[in-house]
């Protein structure tokens, strides 16, 4: 039974994943936390942190993540196939849709109003992880000195380099 509904719970964020990425994090919050209560907030915080370390999509890793604290190998499986099917589903009926209709005024107007939508889940998913993430001072100042190069350096620097120099600097400012 907890298999069937880690399957629906993630097929239902899945299908809502427009804009992927950041912008789902509201979403399986809701699920896993909210609605199910499979995971605590600070379990949370921890699932988003390692989502992001290890390779992959944020999403896939989210859902083996909370699967697997679950329902162990088989939960993390019923999540990644909830999560990925409607992506499958919908990416190629999309890629034959914008074949046939791509040019199409209101497509392409739909195609830019998402995007604000998008923004603003990101922006959600910012202020919520946030509120856990940044627990105190120095986690504020890693916070906004990575913001700061990533967002105001000319050269941009590789995600995976600035996570890894938080940990460094984190394991430095709090051992």
């Amino acid at each position: 039974m907890i298999l069937l509904l880690l399957l629906k719970s993630f097929l239902i964020i899945g299908a809502g994943a427009l804009g992927g990425g950041y912008a789902i994090i509201p979403m399986i919050e809701h699920e896993a936390v909210a609605v199910h209560g499979w995971l605590t907030d600070t379990e949370f915080a921890e699932l988003i942190a390692i989502a992001q370390m290890v390779p992959g999509a944020i999403g896939v890793n989210a859902a083996a993540y909370t699967g697997f604290k679950v329902a162990g190998f088989a939960g993390s499986a019923a999540a990644i196939a909830g999560f990925t099917l409607p992506s499958i589903i919908f990416c190629f009926t999309l890629i034959r849709l914008l074949a046939k209709f791509g040019s199409v005024s209101w497509v392409e107007t739909l195609k830019k109003s998402i995007q604000p939508a998008v923004a603003g889940l990101i922006i959600a998913a910012v202020l919520t992880y946030g509120k856990t993430a940044v627990a105190d001072v120095w986690a504020g100042i890693l916070a906004v000195s990575t913001f700061a190069i990533l967002f105001v350096s000319k050269e941009k620097a590789h995600p995976v380099l600035l996570i890894l120099c938080g940990g460094i600097a984190g394991m430095l400012i709090y051992r």
